[in-house]
């Protein structure tokens, strides 16, 4: 499992910049849901490289278990 990381810049004008690493697909998404909703409103997200990347063990295991295909 690859080293998850979140790191958050804070300006001087009180914005919070935040930058997710280690996650692939939308993962992101809910390992920062909590901390986005107490600092307030989401102004921009920009998505990285690696939110385009899909987890193929997950799409084998969901695979699997939505029809009655044996790997």
């Amino acid at each position: 499992m690859p080293q998850r990381t979140l790191r958050f810049k804070i300006h001087q004008d009180g914005r919070v910049e935040e930058t997710v690493e280690g996650f692939n697909g939308n993962a992101c998404n809910s390992a920062t849901k909590n901390v986005e909703d107490a600092l307030g409103e989401v102004k921009v997200k920009n998505k990285t490289s690696e939110a385009f990347i899909s987890n193929q063990s997950e799409k084998s295991n969901q695979i699997n278990n939505e029809s009655n295909v044996t790997f």
